[in-house]
């Protein structure tokens, strides 16, 4: 057999015992994968004036995503949940909140994806889905669009808000959901926080 056969096979060999090793053995545990910054849970404080409401604010600086990095604002009595790299999950009386990142295909713009794809998606996996308002508006200089609808969960209605802003590289989300009863007393948060949200250079 000629040498520079040998040679290849004895590479090709290496290479693969090299890829099964970083991919299926020891060293899988050396990849690191997109985690969540704990600068990014660490948040300031501040008094909420602008709303009127006497809440206090929590100022989160998400430093998740290199290129996605942006700041948002929630009251301090709503409580953290579990997060994924370049959002925040939160609870609070009679409702949701939701902050996250989400990918737009370069052949589409965002506000086309959201009536084509995400509503889509939303009607067909929500109970009782029925869009109340949707609306072109601005956030901090960026364009955004925001579907308002309500949906059933376990018989109890619930509206949400959801806000789609763009990006340079993705686009930030905001859902804000409450229980139908409720929304008149807490909505006056809703605004501040969602209008709260800009993208950090």
């Amino acid at each position: 057999m000629n040498n520079k056969i040998i040679f290849i096979l004895v590479l090709t060999l290496a290479a693969l015992g090299m890829l099964t090793f970083f991919t299926f053995g020891p060293a899988t545990n050396m990849r690191i994968g997109i985690r969540v910054n704990p600068s990014s849970l660490q948040p300031t404080s501040i008094s909420n004036v602008a709303t009127g409401t006497n809440a206090a604010l929590n100022v989160y600086h998400n430093r998740d995503l290199a290129e996605n990095f942006y700041t948002i604002q929630f009251p301090q009595s709503w409580q953290l949940g579990q997060n994924q790299a370049g959002g925040y999950t939160f609870t609070f009386g009679g409702g949701t909140a939701k902050v996250e990142t989400m990918d737009v295909p370069d052949n589409s713009t965002l506000e086309l994806y959201v009536l084509s794809q995400d509503e889509p998606k939303l009607k067909s996996s929500l109970s009782g889905y029925k869009r109340v308002n949707y609306q072109k508006l601005s956030v901090n200089g960026s364009d955004a669009y925001q579907l308002t609808y309500t949906s059933t969960v376990n018989g109890t209605s619930y509206q949400t808000v959801r806000t789609y802003i763009t990006g340079a590289d993705k686009a930030g989300v905001i859902t804000l959901t409450a229980n139908t009863n409720q929304v008149g007393s807490i909505a006056s948060i809703f605004n501040p926080t969602i209008n709260s949200f800009h993208w950090e250079k």
